[in-house]
């Protein structure tokens, strides 16, 4: 791997080999910070797979109304890649 960053950073056409974010690891992050702010089990859903380059997408966020008649709330998060070793933010809208 130092090798190819080597040959990377000296200038070669080699194209970079691209690596894909840890998505479940966003969307567990995602699900505990619903948990410890809203006190509220959720589920969790990003697409599968997400280039860990700067970028945005979307993560859906589902939990269920304490009250009856009880219905199911999607929330979208917005993430936010911040750079190439997978940084992320993410807001709920």
């Amino acid at each position: 791997m130092a090798c190819a960053v080597l040959v990377g950073g000296c200038g070669s056409s080699t194209p970079a080999r691209k690596v894909d974010l840890n998505v479940v690891r966003v969307e567990r992050a995602i699900k505990r910070s619903i948990l410890a702010q809203r006190h509220l089990s959720s589920t969790v859903v990003c697409q599968s797979k997400v280039e860990q380059k700067p970028g945005k997408f979307v993560c859906i966020a589902t939990t269920v109304t304490a009250k009856k008649p009880h219905k199911k709330i999607e929330t979208p998060f917005v993430v936010t890649i911040h750079n190439t070793k997978g940084y992320v933010t993410y807001i709920g809208r």
